[in-house]
């Protein structure tokens, strides 16, 4: 499916998925697999290379689901490497101008949205089975370009960075943006809920789609309510850790993390 935000009568619907932080390709597979319409590989936080992007683009999507990947920035190298290995949901980090913006699109896209580089032998355009602009014109349809609002510049700059075309959407960095906003990690805050739901809400306006990662509480409410149709609300480490210290206590007494 080219557009991951449409289900298979065409209707909209919200992108649902859950981060991998431990790079495990079976888990990867297991989101698509429990019905997640996507799993998030973070290389920003995260320690996974490029060849670890491929494989875990290739579980994610035998598992039915759609590969998100965060990059470490708009460099070039960074942007055009993960679409090759099949990334389709691209989320680049601190964009703060409509120029950024740009940047990310011309990496990307391929003529005429942007200047992405001509290499058929890549998994993100099938090994070259294609013909030159049948492929070209599929991985521009495929490939869903979303920048993070994490600063207030990048609020105030909203509109503009909605406006650039080839863009899908903005996704919302909760923990910067507490930061920026003088609320460090307080995540229910009334001053950063609203901002939140804000920007959200007027990218909605504007036509892009629009992304959040938080955990279950006021700020997704908030956030699915203001319409963000791309959530991320757990990971494999946070839920196992979860998981695992109940099952510690049922065996026997609290759980007590060693130093």
């Amino acid at each position: 499916m080219d557009d991951p935000f449409v289900d298979a009568e065409g209707r909209s619907r919200v992108v649902r998925g859950v981060t991998i932080n431990s790079n495990s390709t079976r888990l990867a597979e297991l989101a698509g697999m429990l019905g997640f319409e996507t799993a998030w590989i973070d290389v920003e936080h995260g320690t996974a290379g490029f060849v670890e992007i491929e494989a875990l683009c290739t579980a994610v999507e035998a598992g039915g689901g759609v590969p998100t990947v965060r990059i470490p920035d708009k460099q070039r190298h960074h942007v055009l490497r993960t679409v090759e290995a099949g990334g389709r949901i691209i989320v680049v980090p601190m964009v703060n101008t409509a120029e950024d913006a740009r940047e990310v699109v011309e990496h990307a896209k391929f003529p005429p949205l942007g200047r992405r580089g001509f290499n058929q032998r890549s998994r993100g355009l099938r090994y070259g089975l294609e013909p030159p602009a049948a492929s070209f014109a599929a991985a521009n349809r495929r490939t869903h370009l979303f920048v993070q609002v994490e600063t207030m510049e990048s609020a105030r700059n909203l509109d503009a960075i909605c406006n650039v075309e080839g863009l899908a959407g903005v996704f919302v960095g909760p923990g910067d943006l507490s930061a920026s906003l003088g609320k460090t990690g307080e995540f229910g805050h009334p001053a950063v809920i609203a901002e939140v739901e804000r920007v959200i809400g007027r990218a909605r306006a504007l036509g892009k789609h629009a992304g959040i990662l938080a955990m279950p509480g006021p700020l997704l409410d908030a956030s699915l309510a203001a319409g963000a149709d791309l959530v991320f609300a757990g990971s494999d480490i946070t839920n196992v850790a979860h998981a695992w210290k109940n099952l510690l206590a049922l065996l026997g007494g609290p759980c007590t993390p060693r130093p």
